[in-house]
């Protein structure tokens, strides 16, 4: 994990306004939200690496579900996860779907991978750009 500076970074938005502008620019909610924080991610590639930049939210008012929920920005962040590919054992194996419905989120085999010197630039990049336009 490597941390970005970011104008972001301490300013507040209107969940609505946020979660509009930041979807035009291809990010997304990540899975893991919940009524008081939350993660905005642009995933760059999904293979071999997962390699998503990362803002974290918090909910300074409301709650997530609600449009008109204050956030706050917390501090952007580029992640690298390396998972592993294929059947991981015999016994997903023999249990065929129902294995792969209940094994449906796989670890990573490394979850905090090196991060890449041109991942870095093209996360910086892409705040740049979201700093310049946000507001």
């Amino acid at each position: 994990m490597i941390e970005l500076n970011s104008s972001l970074e301490g300013k507040r938005f209107e969940k609505g306004h946020l979660e509009e502008f930041l979807t035009s620019h291809g990010f997304t909610v990540g899975g893991g939200w919940d009524y008081d924080h939350a993660y905005f991610d642009y995933v760059f590639q999904k293979t071999p690496y997962y390699d998503v930049l990362r803002i974290p939210v918090t909910v300074k008012s409301g709650d997530f579900e609600q449009a008109s929920a204050k956030l706050e920005c917390g501090v952007p962040f580029l992640l690298r996860h390396c998972y592993q590919y294929g059947i991981d054992d015999e016994k997903d194996a023999l249990f065929g779907i129902g294995g792969g419905l209940l094994n449906q989120f796989q670890k990573p085999t490394d979850k905090d991978a090196p991060i890449s010197n041109k991942l870095v630039v093209q996360g910086v990049e892409l705040l740049r750009t979201l700093d310049s336009r946000l507001q």
